[in-house]
């Protein structure tokens, strides 16, 4: 006949060694903490320092060892660190074989400091100047022979004058007179443009009805017609008489005169300096003529010569 027995409790499921065990080391290692950190609170780094090693083969109690330590630095509170710690020893309820192991953070690592940016200082650059190879031996200097200046052709003027001429080869030439072609080496101009109405050599005088030498050449223009001078040069005579009526001389050295006659007016005087192509007078007809024009002559070194072969019209 069963007996039931009535207000009385159920009985209690029975605990493992190992729980018991467990419960134990919690609460002796709750009262180190209390007693460490009431009269040694400088212990907690020789706990760490000595008990976790100790306990490197058992996992578990490391890992409570661990948060035993948060709690006696401060980093944690005991509350919190029971809760962890029956969590981490009993594992839930009536689980022995939960492990949990204690998560270390890793201290990140630290960054070496960036180097100050440097500036590369090149040495400076040097210029070379190659030196030049000389032969052992100078070659000597080449004579430098100046060129013989050219001779100017003879203008054609020339065998045009001479064909003229051939005429009168019956008459002696004056001694002050050359038919042959000679450069002036100066810069030379016209002294006017126009036809010549008497060339240079024998002719048939105007006036007279015989053969005469000329002297000059005559230039047919109207009256008041402006001349210039042949060349630079000094008026050594400006004056007027009979035959060339008035007449201006110039020189121009190197032994060169010319002659301007038959003028109607004269713009220099006796002494005056001129230059090439410079108005000197205006065409007339004074003195022996038969109409206006401008007799003029070229000198050289006390020879007559044509001026036909040095007038470019």
């Amino acid at each position: 006949m069963e007996r039931r027995y009535e207000n009385q409790k159920p009985p209690r499921p029975k605990r493992g060694r190992v729980t018991i065990i467990r419960m134990v080391i919690c609460v002796a290692l709750l009262c180190a903490i209390g007693v460490l950190r009431a009269f040694f609170p400088g212990a907690t780094e020789t706990v760490r320092a000595t008990v976790l090693p100790m306990m490197e083969a058992e996992l578990d109690y490391r890992a409570a060892i661990a948060t035993i330590g948060e709690t006696i630095t401060g980093e944690a509170s005991i509350m919190e660190v029971l809760g962890d710690i029956y969590i981490r020893a009993f594992g839930g309820a009536d689980s022995e074989d939960v492990v949990v192991t204690a998560e270390t953070e890793e201290p990140e690592p630290e960054m070496p400091p960036t180097p100050a940016p440097t500036v590369a200082i090149h040495p400076p650059i040097e210029e070379v100047i190659p030196t030049p190879i000389l032969p052992e031996v100078l070659p000597e200097p080449e004579e430098h022979v100046p060129e013989a200046p050219t001779e100017p052709s003879e203008p054609e003027a020339v065998e045009v004058f001479l064909a003229q001429q051939a005429e009168f080869s019956d008459f002696d030439l004056p001694a002050s007179v050359s038919f042959a072609y000679e450069p002036l080496y100066l810069d030379f101009v016209a002294p006017l443009e126009g036809p010549v109405s008497s060339p240079f050599g024998f002719r048939r005088h105007p006036i007279l009805r015989e053969v005469r030498f000329h002297f000059g050449t005559d230039i047919a223009v109207y009256t008041g017609t402006p001349f210039v001078a042949f060349a630079d040069g000094q008026v050594i005579a400006a004056g007027e008489n009979d035959s060339w009526g008035k007449y201006i001389l110039l020189y121009h050295g190197n032994g060169v005169y010319t002659r301007y006659a038959h003028a109607s007016a004269q713009y220099v005087r006796s002494g005056d300096t001129v230059a090439r192509g410079e108005m000197i007078g205006r065409v007339g007809a004074t003195g022996a003529v038969t109409g206006p024009h401008l007799h003029f002559e070229l000198r050289v070194d006390g020879v007559y010569r044509n001026p036909e072969f040095y007038l470019v019209f």
